[in-house]
């Protein structure tokens, strides 16, 4: 091959290698299927949850219920959550707020700048450990974020100040069946006068 064939050989070779690394941009959790244990401390609150997650949508059972309800079921592709009122066998629709979205990318919302610590093991996943720098309604706020190595996955999340916390344990990369995302039929909505679902 003259040195000209080779020389385009090699940039075709870079220009592909590079749309592959490229292709490996930190994804939402929404686009992973996984399973684990949230627990989110938030000053003297501690609300624990085991959280089922297949792309745009997400269940959390609660340890102690949240807003009446021991399970909520979100789906962004219906813009809405479920609520189910276990022990009375209902269910309640509500819109999405902040509070029912899981954000588990890499990057944080308003993050303006990183910095790698180091490398650690959490919850047997090899990690690395950043100290991340957050700009929201013209403030600055600092948090130190343990990412998996292999999926990209935020496994905890801790403010600098301490007084906020996120963190997944018994984190499962596994697919999980879309029947845990749908509304059990057995149930009757809580507002008789909204529209019935399905």
């Amino acid at each position: 091959m003259d040195p000209r064939g080779l020389l385009l050989s090699i940039r075709l070779l870079l220009i592909w290698l590079l749309s592959i690394a490229t292709g490996v941009v930190p994804e939402p959790a929404t686009a992973l299927d996984f399973s684990a244990e949230r627990i989110v401390k938030n000053g003297a609150s501690v609300v624990t949850a085991h959280v089922n997650a297949k792309d745009d949508r997400w269940r959390f059972e609660y340890t102690q219920p949240q807003q009446g309800a021991s399970i909520m079921i979100v789906r962004m592709d219906k813009q809405h959550s479920w609520l189910i009122l276990s022990k009375r066998r209902q269910y309640l629709e509500v819109p999405i707020v902040a509070d029912h979205i899981l954000t588990v990318t890499e990057n944080m919302d308003g993050e303006v700048s990183r910095e790698l610590v180091g490398d650690e093991t959490l919850n047997g996943h090899p990690t690395e450990l950043f100290e991340v720098t957050v700009a929201k309604q013209g403030a600055t706020r600092q948090y130190y974020r343990w990412v998996t190595k292999a999926e990209r996955f935020p496994m905890k999340t801790v403010s600098k100040q301490g007084k906020w916390s996120e963190e997944f344990r018994r984190v499962i990369f596994t697919e999980q069946s879309p029947f845990l995302f749908e509304l059990p039929r057995r149930l009757d909505n809580a507002n008789p006068s909204a529209d019935t679902q399905q």
